[in-house]
């Protein structure tokens, strides 16, 4: 084995790659400007929207693209574009290594300070805005800030480089609890660059004090850990006894690079996001990162990934073994297919196993399906199937929605008689750019729905009683949605900028479904054993402690230099449960400063 990884290694270093990029993430402005750029402009992007993980390069050639061969771009648009050319200069400004001064006219500048300046925002100055990147003056003593996008920066043919400071601090309260303030203290830094032109690198390390709103809270209680992130341990104030709470670290790293013109490869420890909505039925990044290695291939119309990953079945905390986490391994490939340049279809497969300290060998095909291989080998893997599909409409509508398939037997549906198998669910969704004819006023609407015990599995983690080994999630938290399953979800979002530096965004959150007890597992908990379920027949959407849970959020943010926030929240949410010990009502107002970190939020 040692010898075939040394053989590959050496094969691959002496093939002439092309160049290629990082990403952007889920979260980051970068999506919702190419995502509203593509439905109004109807002009077709190289990338494939429903793979979340943007390339720097592709936004670039796209946004270029775009300013030159649309006709209804409006000035917000324009500065849309113009974010993208600065965030990602490495690629808008490639002949211009030294990063000098803009061209434009000293008169068109309006200085915000005595050293950095904008340019005016009427809309008649439309042709100025479509000029060269916005630059500070000069640089803070000499080497920082060269960039409005970037504290530091290397540009040259051989190597490029990205360093900046990431900050997320915020405070809040929750009315209805009169003791501890909720509060947010991240500090980190990020870098990303590229080698030769043909290798590209990302990382970013935070260290975070912090603790959250007490539907959150009861979540990590009942897990061992928190949404998103990895292992953690109890934090306590040394200034006041009101600042209690988790001290976690995180971290995101890949390296990739193309083996061919069309075939790139890439490993790191991070996350992933399949989808066009606020939700994924087939893959989120609501999940801690994880280790894997991934192969896209962009030929044509297609886009095919491959992602091999290894996760942990529990969380840190939940093992009192203090031993080495238990490992189960994810095998997974999506096939996007875009037939028209307004239309994406998308095929999606995934096998979650575990071996006794082994990789399944025969998972590595990159083109068989996972469920025939599943057979060759009489092994109690778990395989699940989806489509995603998006349509882009009438330049201002986009309607987007997936399938997901666990197990199901025809004859069952047909006869409706709520066979515990039957595991599906699906998605329906509707953007709405320029809502009313509002410049920049984006909605969108989104229902979810999937059945009890999707997702889950019945055989049983070793030394964990009623916790089970290959079910869909990575160190207890959901590798779809949070909700895991058993339930209906309405959301609805807005996004508007009432002012080029300002923004409001909004989301209500409306769901039904069924918790389980103790002894029980009606179908919501993707980690429990389906072999506690009640029955098997007459299993419905819901069944268990009737929830519903209503949310409504607002948060407005003000960008006073690039990727720099000062940020106000408000957060109402009710928890009805059948249970009343259960129920739970949450107002939180908050307020704090971020800089180069998305605004994503924890709804369950």
């Amino acid at each position: 084995m040692r010898l075939l990884s040394i053989s590959i290694v050496l094969f691959i270093s002496t093939i002439s790659v092309i160049g290629q990029s990082s990403y952007v993430n889920k979260g980051n402005p970068a999506i919702a400007i190419h995502d509203r750029l593509e439905i109004k402009t109807g002009i077709e992007s190289p990338i494939h929207s429903s793979l979340k993980e943007y390339s720097r390069k592709d936004l670039v050639e796209y946004v270029l693209k775009v300013r030159a061969n649309a006709t209804n771009l409006s000035a917000q648009d324009l500065r849309d574009i113009q974010y993208i050319l600065d965030d990602s200069n490495e690629f808008s400004n490639p002949s211009d290594s030294n990063l000098s001064q803009s061209s434009r006219p000293e008169s068109k500048k309006e200085y915000v300070d005595s050293l950095f300046y904008t340019y005016s925002n009427s809309a008649q100055e439309k042709q100025e805005i479509l000029g060269s990147d916005i630059r500070t003056r000069k640089p803070v003593l000499k080497h920082f800030f060269k960039t409005p996008a970037n504290f530091y920066e290397i540009n040259s043919d051989a190597f490029a480089l990205k360093i900046n400071p990431v900050v997320n601090v915020k405070f809040g309260k929750d009315v209805d609890d009169n003791e501890d303030i909720i509060f947010q203290n991240t500090r980190g830094i990020e870098l990303r660059g590229l080698i030769d032109k043909k290798v590209y690198f990302y990382t970013n390390l935070y260290e975070t004090q912090g603790n959250f709103n007490d539907f959150i809270e009861e979540r990590i209680a009942r897990y061992q850990a928190i949404p998103g992130f990895g292992s953690y341990k109890d934090f306590n104030s040394g200034v006041s006894d009101k600042f209690s709470g988790y001290d976690f670290p995180n971290s995101q790293a890949y390296v990739g690079f193309h083996v061919s013109k069309h075939v790139a490869i890439e490993l790191g420890h991070n996350s992933h996001f399949i989808g066009n909505g606020y939700n994924s039925l087939l893959l989120s990044n609501y999940a801690n990162n994880y280790f894997y290695l991934k192969f896209s291939t962009k030929v044509w119309k297609f886009h095919y990934e491959n992602i091999f990953a290894e996760l942990a079945p529990i969380s840190s905390r939940a093992n009192p073994l203090d031993e080495l986490l238990p490992k189960k391994y994810m095998a997974g490939h999506y096939l996007s297919f875009k037939p028209r340049k307004n239309v994406e279809l998308g095929l999606f497969e995934t096998v979650m196993f575990s071996r006794e300290n082994h990789f399944e060998l025969q998972y590595l095909n990159p083109i068989i399906l996972y469920r025939t291989v599943e057979a060759f080998i009489d092994s109690p893997d778990n395989v699940l199937i989806g489509l995603n599909g998006k349509w882009d409409l009438m330049n201002r509508l986009s309607l987007y929605g997936q399938v997901i398939i666990d197990e199901f037997k025809l004859s069952e549906i047909q006869d409706r008689s709520g066979w515990w198998a039957n595991k599906y669910g699906a998605q329906l969704g509707l953007k709405y750019i320029d809502a009313l004819g509002i410049d920049h006023l984006d909605l969108q609407a989104e229902y979810n729905i999937v059945r009890p015990y999707t997702y889950g599995q019945s055989r049983e983690l070793e030394n964990f009683p009623k916790l089970t080994v290959s079910n869909y999630s990575h160190y207890s938290q959901p590798l779809a949605h949070p909700l895991g399953a058993n339930f209906k979800e309405f959301v609805m979002t807005a996004r508007y900028p009432i002012t080029p530096k300002l923004l409001i965004n909004g989301r209500l959150l409306m769901a039904d479904y069924g918790e389980s007890t103790m002894d029980i597992n009606y179908g919501n908990d993707v980690l429990v054993t389906s072999d506690l379920k009640p029955s098997i027949y007459n299993n419905t959407i819901g069944q268990g402690i009737a929830t519903q849970v209503l949310q409504l959020g607002v948060d407005i943010s003000y960008e006073f230099f690039h990727n720099y926030y000062f940020d106000l929240h408000f957060l109402y949410r009710n928890k009805d449960s059948q249970d009343n010990a259960l129920d739970l009502q949450t107002t939180y107002f908050g307020g704090g400063i971020r800089a180069n970190v998305s605004n994503l939020k924890i709804d369950y």
